[in-house]
């Protein structure tokens, strides 16, 4: 499994590339700006692509508007967020976002999460 991690808060950066560590089977990249991973979206296939919603400078949504106007949407994009505001979550899953996984998160919500979008083979 392809996952693409797009996060500029390196603790939760590095809990999510230990766990996917743990895990053989789990290929797990991490870039951490909203510009890096626009790139890696645009150049790459990915099976899971976790996006931060607050970075500075280029946000989960600046990612996800760049997305929509490339028709790249359809990737399996699930926002990361603080943030419990219901309209921003409501408005980007009308964008083609799969869902919004809020932070703070323990391992047994990761794990499900992954195992969620696991390709089946």
């Amino acid at each position: 499994m392809r996952i693409l991690l797009v996060e500029d808060n390196l603790e939760i950066s590095e809990v999510i590339t230990v766990y996917c560590g743990f895990r053989k089977d789990i290929d797990c990249k991490v870039v951490n700006t909203g510009k890096d991973g626009l790139e890696k979206i645009r150049n790459d296939k990915y099976d899971l692509i976790l996006l931060d919603l607050a970075m500075p400078e280029f946000s989960g949504i600046d990612v996800i508007q760049s997305l929509t106007k490339d028709q790249l949407v359809e990737e399996n994009i699930v926002i990361f967020t603080a943030s419990s505001d219901p309209a921003t979550q409501e408005q980007l899953k009308n964008t083609g976002v799969k869902e919004v996984f809020r932070k703070p998160f323990s391992l047994e919500q990761l794990r499900e999460l992954i195992e969620k979008y696991r390709p089946v083979s």
